[in-house]
């Protein structure tokens, strides 16, 4: 009668601890999850970066070459034509961070 008693109530302590096990596993997976998803959102945050670098690169490379001291033939006659330039390739820079991040979006790398 008493190892009765006795195995009952390790029954019910185990009973407890697989409860509580489970309960454990489950907080672990959605720690899990949680985790994953900040760091899904770095990814997109650095996606979003490197864009924004390609694009500003090609921008300063357009600068960078004005901004050498070399005379140009056609800069002579036409003294509008730096800031054309640097509209032009500034419009392609902004054109060209939104094409990565429309494409971006199309293969499901960044999120709406």
């Amino acid at each position: 009668m008493l190892l009765e008693a006795y195995f009952m109530q390790i029954d019910g302590t185990l009973n407890k601890l697989t409860t509580l096990r489970e309960y454990i596993d489950d907080t672990e997976d959605y720690i899990n999850i949680q985790l994953d998803n900040h760091r899904n959102q770095l990814i997109q945050l650095e996606l979003f970066l490197s864009a924004a670098t390609v694009a500003l690169s090609l921008y300063s490379l357009v600068a960078g070459i004005f901004g050498m001291n070399i005379p140009f033939s056609w800069n002579q006659d036409h003294e509008d034509a730096f800031k054309v330039v640097v509209i032009a390739s500034g419009v392609a820079s902004a054109l060209l961070f939104v094409v990565i991040i429309v494409y971006a979006r199309q293969k499901g790398l960044v999120g709406s």
